[in-house]
């Protein structure tokens, strides 16, 4: 959706999508593990080789070539006769070493009753929907997909490129997800989910270690990319940028800590407890040049954690263990609150420093001013709830559409708070975003298959990890955080497997068909209330004609200085023709240095059928018609029979972007 030249993308792309599709097709255990590594390397690839590339293109390569590795692997193990026929004599010991290598794949059930065919048909759904809300009716009118200005600075592919921000990392992890779950050797989750766990790891200590280089060496170690994150004095790794690090390490790090804690008490190895007690101080040490999230992640986390292992160890009574946890819990916002006093003090250049600073100033004011206290703790965050609740009250059950929220920053007609703040953003939390962007009603869809995942194995505590990132932005909208959630969500830490209630109904007659109705019904049913609004966005020149107050310009790229001429790509475009008669008829000259064997012009009338047809004739520096237009024609269209790139002048539009000979 967003436009990158092939040159910048293609190295890049294929890069990535060798590091997934080769090792998931020699054996699954180390298309995991190299999966898992490149989803923590390899995000800001694009930007250390120089290329330009941004948003929801980040990692489509590397899972890309992983799905399809995993598909072509299964699909000719299948072909081979692996279910079959013995495995084949010692003298194709390759082959042989292959089928060795990677087990048969079971699956109890049939794929419309998995968990994940009812998120995947929502995804596409909402998909589906993004296309006809960016891009119009236009396809059912034979016009194919056309770019238009959405915005008079903002085409319709850009503006749909907002939205796969989130679309597109979400739906790659969730099937890829899907295809390493149904190619298991075995129901059991436990080696899918340690050999993802192993990738991670392997990652997350690479980026350790280049965080560890940018802290004491250079911010600009490979940090291409990351936008605000140098100027604003923090190290990222190999992270998309500082908000992606500052929830990522503390989140890992706990991981980590808790792996190495629980064999420490099992085996009482002195080893595990020094690298636990190292990790620590390292982790809190790198967290000097982090964001506000991660000390909130991290202390609160670390407390919690040290009250529940001190407890574990010195008390044995679970009902005074439980009585000291309460005491203890009400304890730290106390420890807490004096701790951000004393560090306000300090005259240090750390986020930490600042945070404590601006919270002695908010705490005054929360009682009577509760935004004002916001305010002073996040300026930013305080003027993004403030749009996001302006947009929750306009759409309240639908949403305004997923990817909606930047775009309505960008909006030149939205009435309402503008941000003083030049990046454009999600809303502030995860929730928060749900509710805007989906609405209650998207929201209840979308939660619903969350829930279905824990309950089904098991993992509700273990997603107490991801209710405080979540609280300091959409983590989904990075492929990097898109990953770790979904990780904790599916699979968790221990791949603790299928919960027992939830496999007890699952032998049920009636359970599996039950959740099939809900899972394709909840969906179904959102698409079709939020569909209705489509209706009044009509057609062609005509898409958004309510809401801009005037017709729609088929345009790639908008007119800029010093020529300004609007930019047309592609094979078709479709212009609402001017109603005044000295305007119709001229000469149409497109500017260009691509070549088409046929460039043609259509005659529609209202009703969009066919008048007259004629040819477009070729120049040295493009091509030109010259006539009239006939009698009831009401659009032009433009067709190539090739791919085309042309210029056309501002002046051959008129004030409500009619074309004009």
């Amino acid at each position: 959706m967003e436009p990158v030249p092939g040159p910048s993308f293609y190295p890049s792309f294929l890069l990535q999508f060798a590091f997934g599709f080769f090792p998931q097709f020699y054996q699954r255990k180390w298309g995991r593990i190299f999966t898992a590594l490149g989803v923590f390397t390899f995000l800001r690839l694009p930007y250390l080789s120089g290329l330009p590339m941004l948003g929801s293109y980040q990692l489509v390569g590397l899972f890309l070539g992983a799905i399809l590795g995993i598909w072509t692997r299964e699909f000719i193990l299948v072909l081979l006769g692996r279910n079959e026929i013995a495995l084949p004599k010692q003298s194709d010991q390759i082959l042989t070493d292959w089928m060795i290598r990677n087990p048969t794949g079971k699956s109890n059930l049939p794929i419309w009753y998995s968990t994940y065919f009812g998120f995947i048909l929502f995804l596409l759904i909402l998909i589906v929907l993004c296309f006809f809300q960016y891009q119009g009716l236009g396809l059912v009118t034979g016009l194919g997909i056309q770019e238009y200005l959405y915005f008079p600075s903002l085409s319709s592919r850009e503006a749909m490129g907002l939205s796969c921000k989130i679309l597109v990392p979400v739906s790659l992890v969730i099937l890829y997800l899907f295809s390493e779950e149904r190619s298991m050797p075995t129901p059991s989750k436990d080696s899918l989910s340690e050999q993802l766990r192993f990738g991670i790891f392997v990652g997350f200590g690479i980026n350790l270690l280049v965080m560890c280089i940018q802290f004491v060496w250079s911010l600009e170690f490979f940090s291409e990319g990351t936008l605000e994150s140098v100027s604003a004095g923090r190290t990222t790794g190999l992270l998309q940028d500082s908000g992606s690090a500052s929830w990522i390490l503390p989140v890992l790090s706990l991981l980590w800590i808790s792996k190495l804690v629980n064999t420490w008490r099992k085996s009482k190895e002195r080893f595990s407890l020094v690298l636990t007690i190292f990790t620590f101080f390292f982790v809190t040490w790198l967290g000097l040049k982090q964001g506000k999230a991660f000390w909130v992640i991290w202390t609160i986390s670390i407390a919690i954690g040290m009250i529940h292992l001190t407890t574990d160890l010195w008390i044995v009574s679970i009902t005074k263990k439980r009585i000291t946890r309460i005491g203890l819990y009400f304890l730290i916002p106390i420890v807490g609150f004096f701790t951000l006093y004393g560090l306000s003090f300090l005259q240090k250049d750390w986020d930490l420093v600042e945070l404590s600073k601006r919270t002695m100033t908010a705490i005054p004011v929360w009682k009577s001013d509760p935004y004002l206290a916001l305010k002073r703790m996040d300026v930013v965050r305080a003027e993004l709830l403030t749009i996001c609740m302006e947009g929750i009250k306009n759409n309240p059950w639908l949403g305004n559409g997923i990817g909606s929220f930047p775009l309505a920053m960008l909006d030149p007609f939205r009435i309402g708070t503008k941000t003083s703040s030049p990046l454009i953003d999600f809303p502030p939390n995860f929730y928060l975003w749900l509710v805007h962007d989906l609405g209650i009603l998207g929201a209840i869809v979308f939660l619903f298959y969350i829930g279905l995942f824990l309950w089904e194995r098991g993992l509700w505590k273990q997603t107490l990890l991801l209710v405080l990132p979540l609280f300091f932005g959409v983590q989904f909208q990075n492929s990097d955080g898109a990953f770790l959630c979904f990780y904790l969500i599916l699979f968790g830490e221990k791949g603790t497997g299928y919960s027992l209630s939830f496999d007890k109904l699952r032998k049920t007659i009636w359970f599996s068909p039950l959740l099939l109705i809900l899972s394709v019904g909840l969906p179904l049913n959102y698409a079709l209330f939020y569909s209705q609004r489509y209706w009044d966005f009509g057609i062609g020149s005509e898409f958004r004609k309510t809401q801009l107050k005037e017709f729609q310009t088929a345009a790639t790229l908008p007119p800029r200085a010093p020529n300004f001429e609007y930019e047309f790509h592609g094979k078709v475009w479709e212009w609402k023709l001017s109603e005044y008669g000295s305007a119709r008829s001229g000469k149409i000259y497109l500017e260009t240095n691509n070549r088409s064997p046929v460039v043609e012009i259509l005659f529609l009338n209202s009703d969009r059928t066919l008048i007259k047809q004629e040819l477009f004739t070729e120049s040295k520096l493009g091509y030109s018609w010259t006539g009239e237009c006939p009698k009831g024609a009401s659009y032009i269209r433009l067709k190539s029979r090739s791919k085309l790139e042309f210029r056309l002048p501002r002046s051959q539009f008129d004030a409500n972007n009619r074309i004009q000979f």
